[in-house]
């Protein structure tokens, strides 16, 4: 006879919330907003069927997700991402192992400058300012 312990809903609150705050609060520091609703619409880190998974795998996601997320943070605080590139890669592989889409290196996140400078084109006086 075996035994699997299902996780709790304390446990799969955790994972969405954390998710959540890498939505809101670290992508917006290296993708634009447009970038990052298409990632939520393409599925990335979005976690179905929460409640089916095991003790096991939701304390490995939640390990995994901690872990990216530290890996964020630091490299949102000028870290550089070669400094980090093994553990953002194993911790990747554990969320496509439980089927959590990520498809992400640690080199695809830099920083972005988030002022938006106006742009306009217009004619120019004549043909030198060309």
């Amino acid at each position: 006879m075996k035994i699997v312990t299902a996780s709790t809903p304390e446990q799969q609150d955790y994972v969405q919330t954390t998710v959540r705050y890498i939505y809101n609060n670290l992508l917006p520091s290296f993708f634009s907003s447009s970038y990052i609703k298409d990632l939520h619409n393409l599925d990335v880190l979005q976690i179905r069927n929460i409640e089916e998974y095991s003790l096991k795998e939701i304390m490995e996601i939640t390990a995994a997700l901690q872990t990216i997320q530290s890996i964020l943070e630091c490299l949102v605080n000028d870290g550089h991402p070669i400094d980090y590139k093994h553990k953002f890669k194993n911790n990747q592989r554990i969320l496509e192992k439980h089927f959590i889409h990520f498809p992400f290196q640690c080199e695809d996140f830099h920083k972005v400058d988030q002022t938006e400078y106006p742009m306009s084109m217009i004619q120019p006086d004549n043909k030198w300012l060309i």
